[in-house]
C-alpha cells in the first residue's frame, strides 16, 4: 500500500503542480485581463486553495485519510468560494471580491473586539503586557462604526449568508451554467467531515467503526477513501484553473489535454473505488 500511496500522491502532486503552472501568469501582479483588485483577491484565494491540496496529499500519502478530509474539507469551500468571486461581469467580480476581502472580514473583527472585551472584563490585572494580544483586538467605537460603514445587523447578517457554503452551492444547483449544478452534491462530503471537525460521536464513530472491519475490508475502503480524495482534489484543481480562464476570457482546452496525460492515475483511482465496491457490497452493484 505505501508504493502505491507514494506512487498517486506523488502524481497527484505534478498533476496540481502542472494546473498551478498553466494559471500561474493569471495569477501575476503584473496581469491586466482583472480588474487589480479581483486579480488580487481571487489569487490569494487561489493559491490558499492550492497549498491547502498540497497538504492534503501530504496526509493521504502517509495514509492519513481523515486527518487529510479536514482539509480538504476547507479546499472544498475555498474552491466554492474562488467559482463564485469570478462569476458574473466586471462589476459583480468586484463587488465580491471586495465583500469577501474587505467587508466580511470588518463584520469579524468587530464580533472578535466584543468577544475580547468580555474576557478582559472577567480576568484580573487585564492591563498587563500578558494580554495585550487581547487588547489589540478591541476597537475603538470610531473604528467599529467605520467598519459597519453604514450597515444594520440585519444586512450584515445576509451578507454572511449570502457568502455562507450552504448558500452558494443551494444557488449552483439551480444556477444555468453547465456544470454548476454538480456542485450541490459537494455537501454532503462538506457535512460529513463537519463531523470530523468537530470531534463529534459521528465523527468518531465513522473511524471506529472502520476499525473493525475485517483485514480485506479494511483495507479495500481505506484505499478507496484515499483514491476519492485525492481524485477530488485533483477535480477541484481542474475548476480552478477552469473558471480562472472563463473570467479571463481564456481558452482552457488544455484541462482536457492535462487530464489525458494522467489517464494512469485517474484510471487507477476509479479502480480502486470499484475493487472496494465490489468487495463492499458484492456483484450485484
Amino acid at each position: 500500500m505505501k508504493y502505491q500511496l507514494e506512487k498517486w500522491t506523488s502524481l497527484a502532486s505534478h498533476f496540481i503542480g502542472e494546473h498551478f503552472d498553466n494559471c500561474k501568469a493569471l495569477l501575476d501582479k503584473d496581469y491586466d485581463g482583472l480588474h487589480p483588485q479581483v486579480r488580487f483577491v481571487s489569487t490569494q484565494l487561489y493559491l490558499s486553495c492550492h497549498f491547502s491540496s498540497e497538504s492534503s496529499l501530504i496526509l493521504l500519502r502517509e495514509g492519513r485519510e481523515w486527518d487529510a478530509d479536514i482539509i480538504s474539507r476547507s479546499v472544498i469551500e475555498g474552491t466554492v468560494k474562488y467559482i463564485y468571486m469570478l462569476q458574473g461581469n466586471d462589476g459583480e467580480k468586484l463587488t465580491r471580491s471586495i465583500e469577501y476581502w474587505e467587508r466580511l472580514p470588518n463584520y469579524a473583527a468587530i464580533k472578535r473586539s466584543s468577544r475580547a472585551e468580555s474576557f478582559l472584563l472577567d480576568i484580573e490585572e487585564s492591563d498587563s503586557l500578558e494580554w495585550q494580544a487581547i487588547r489589540d483586538l478591541v476597537l475603538s467605537d470610531s473604528e467599529i462604526e467605520a467598519y459597519r460603514a453604514g450597515s444594520n445587523t440585519k444586512e450584515r447578517k445576509l451578507l454572511e449568508q449570502k457568502w455562507s457554503f450552504s448558500q452558494i452551492i443551494k444557488n449552483y444547483a439551480n444556477d444555468s451554467e453547465e456544470g454548476l449544478e454538480y456542485l450541490a452534491h459537494l455537501a454532503h462530503d462538506y457535512g460529513m467531515s463537519s463531523h470530523l471537525i468537530h470531534k463529534d460521536g459521528d465523527g468518531v464513530g465513522m473511524i471506529w467503526e472502520r476499525s473493525q472491519r475485517e483485514a480485506e475490508r479494511l483495507n479495500a475502503v481505506k484505499i478507496a477513501h484515499i483514491a476519492k480524495s485525492i481524485s477530488d482534489l485533483c477535480t477541484f484543481s481542474e475548476i480552478r484553473s477552469i473558471y480562472l480562464h472563463k473570467s479571463c476570457n481564456l481558452d482552457y482546452s488544455f484541462v482536457r489535454a492535462l487530464k489525458d496525460s494522467y489517464h494512469a492515475l485517474f484510471l487507477e483511482l476509479q479502480q480502486a473505488t470499484e475493487s472496494f465496491v465490489e468487495k463492499e457490497y458484492g456483484t450485484e452493484t
